[in-house]
């Protein structure tokens, strides 16, 4: 009799194992598959921002008189644009802030792109030189502009920029292109103490997914194209910027 009661105990227990088990496997897939939508869904909202990002730069690209790329004869006849990275076209922390930045294992950072910022890349590559100039180490710029962008664009980083009072300056005639068509865009107006009226001053970046500064840097830029010197328009911009404040 004792026997038979433990057998009937043991066979109970593994039967209620078995259904714990089924249980359990059941919860995994239900979970797996309320995780791969959301995947989806997160995908299918991410591909939507990004063609409203760029129907929103096409609008503003074609408000402005195209480019005559039969113009354009060789690279010092382009305008150049001298991007900075941090605050500017990427915001990067040690520890992650918000859903959108991406660690980058080879730099051990966060990195997010500010909204419409490849959008701007592709849309004045036919008819500008591209530069990257940061204060940042060379090995962190030259993995954040490959993020950034495939193409070979001319890179300076520390190296290139002077030490004073604590803060990295940096100068216009390190990218070797004409400064009267030579354009710094940056979130520090004391970066580019050499070339004050070479700059537009860009609203520091850290994390706004509805910001829209680049929006304004690109109508900006739609119109230097045309500007055989751009220090003359620039002096004046910068004027009504102060006025304004």
């Amino acid at each position: 009799m004792e026997w038979k009661l433990l057998e009937d105990d043991s066979e109970k227990k593994q039967q209620k194992g078995k259904r714990n088990q089924q249980a359990s496997t059941s919860q995994n897939a239900s979970e797996t598959e309320i995780t791969g939508k959301l995947k989806c869904l997160k995908k299918i909202w991410n591909d939507f921002k990004r063609v409203l990002c760029v129907k929103k730069c096409y609008k503003y690209v074609n408000e402005q008189p195209e480019v005559d790329l039969d113009t354009i004869s060789t690279n010092n006849d382009k305008l150049t644009i001298v991007f900075d990275l941090d605050s500017t076209l990427v915001f990067s922390t040690r520890e992650k802030r918000f859903e959108e930045q991406c660690f980058m294992e080879r730099i051990k950072y966060y990195v997010a792109i500010r909204p419409y910022c490849r959008t701007l890349l592709e849309t004045i590559r036919p008819f500008c030189n591209i530069v990257v100039y940061s204060a940042g180490g060379r090995k962190y710029v030259h993995h954040i502009v490959e993020l950034l962008d495939g193409e070979k664009n001319k890179v300076l980083s520390r190296d290139n920029c002077q030490l004073e009072n604590g803060f990295y300056i940096k100068d216009l005639r390190k990218t070797e292109y004409p400064l009267e068509r030579t354009v710094w865009i940056d979130d520090k107006v004391k970066s580019f103490p050499f070339q004050p009226y070479n700059g537009i001053v860009i609203k520091p970046w850290i994390g706004d997914p509805k910001d829209e500064e680049i929006l304004r840097i690109l109508k900006l830029i739609m119109h230097l194209k045309k500007e055989m010197n751009v220090c003359s328009f620039l002096r004046q911009h910068h004027q009504k910027t102060i006025n304004n404040k």
